[in-house]
Order: C-alpha cells, then structure tokens, then sequence
C-alpha cells in the first residue's frame, strides 16, 4: 500500500463510498478485493459494519495485523458466500478488471448478487478501455517514489494491448500491464494481464445478471462520465 499510496486520492475514494452509500441509507458493507485493509478501517471508522476479503491469504494476513478491530475473511469473487446478505458491496482498484472472459464475469456477478441484499448498492470501479485502444501502447515510465524506512522504491509502469496468439483483433481489450521497481541495487519485474471495458460491455454483462445501473461518474469526484477518459 505505501506503494500505491502516492498515485491514489485515497480520501476522495472514501468520501465517495461514504457519500453513495449514506444517500442508500446502507449499514452492512462488503469490501470484495480489500487488499490491506485500509478502506475497510476508514469504512468502519464513518460506523459501517463493513468486512473486507481478498483472495490472497497474504494480503488479509497484512490487514488483520495493522488493523486488528477489523473484520478480514479470505474469498474470492466467484466463491465467496456470506450467510447474512450486505445492504452494500465495492469492488475498486482494478479488482474486476482481471476478470478476463465474460463467463469469469457473469459467475462474479453472480456472487455477487447473492452477497447482496434486495435493492443493495454496488459500487464498482471500471478501467475504461477507450483510452487504452486510442493508446495502444505506453512505454515504462516512473510513476511514483516511496520510502520505507531506510528503502527507496521506485516504481515504473507501461502497458500494451495484449492479442490473442494468431488474432490481430478480439472482442475483448487485453492489457499487458508490467510494473518494474527499483529497490536501492535490486529490481522486481511485475507483469498483469487486464481487460478493460467499454461501457456497453459492462452494461450489458450487469443486465444479464439482473443489476440496475443507477449512475455512473468518470471519477472519484462524480464528474459526468465520458467515453474517452
């Protein structure tokens, strides 16, 4: 997180949450992909009853030790089942995006129904794939600095369309998305396989599976949403 922490506003994040999700009147949330924690202890701290649960044994591991009066559970998106349903359930940061083929997606959204209450809110951060397609490719770039005691780390980021083997086109926007740190003499080389989205595709993967859209913002900030950014 402490990574992360320099390229995200990660008030304006939760000041989003908090300002959907009281307009709601919602209580019980569920934070799908929560990583170490942070959003879950800011999310409680404004007094929802909120868990939060990630797919990685060590990210949830990280999270109940920096933040011990919170509630962490090990799940994934497709599995996951909580007996109690949620009034509210967010997914941000790029958790769906790596869902890549549409049956990943409908299982997830599923799920997710099934977590979630009748008329319960969903908030999902959607990378949108316009920019990517105009873009195609960006070379590594230094995207941010951070200290950790007496490490320096810094962190470099480019991204390319990925094509499937023998395909110059597919239906689906693959990104190749590869992340080189520079830790002091040491460097760690980090590659993700993405897809993004156009607004179509994921209004019409959430009408398969029953979702309502009530709004959708280009930002944190609830700026109008706009196809190419």
């Amino acid at each position: 997180y402490e990574i992360e922490k320099s390229g995200r506003k990660f008030q304006e994040e939760v000041l989003f949450l908090d300002e959907i999700y009281k307009k709601h009147k919602v209580q019980s949330v569920l934070d799908i992909g929560c990583g170490t924690g942070e959003h879950v202890l800011a999310m409680q701290e404004l007094g929802y009853k909120i868990l939060g649960i990630d797919s990685s044994r060590e990210m949830i591991t990280h999270a109940q030790k920096r933040f011990p009066n919170c509630n962490f559970a090990i799940g994934d998106l497709q599995t996951y089942k909580k007996e109690k349903s949620f009034d509210g359930i967010y997914s941000i940061f790029g958790t769906m995006n790596y869902l890549i083929t549409n049956s990943d997606l409908e299982v997830s959204l599923g799920n997710i129904r099934k977590n979630l209450k009748p008329s319960g809110i969903v908030i999902m951060e959607i990378w949108n794939a316009i920019p990517i397609q105009l873009i195609q490719r960006k070379p590594l770039t230094t995207v941010g600095h951070a200290k950790i005691g007496n490490l320096v780390i810094k962190r470099n980021r480019g991204f390319k369309i990925k094509r499937p083997d023998g395909a110059a086109q597919s239906e689906e926007t693959l990104v190749e998305v590869n992340f080189v740190y520079n830790l002091d003499q040491k460097e760690i080389k980090d590659k993700h396989i993405m897809r993004v989205f156009t607004l179509e595709e994921i209004a019409n993967l959430l009408e398969n599976q029953k979702f309502d859209i009530l709004q959708t913002y280009g930002n944190y900030r609830m700026e109008k949403y706009k196809n190419h950014g």
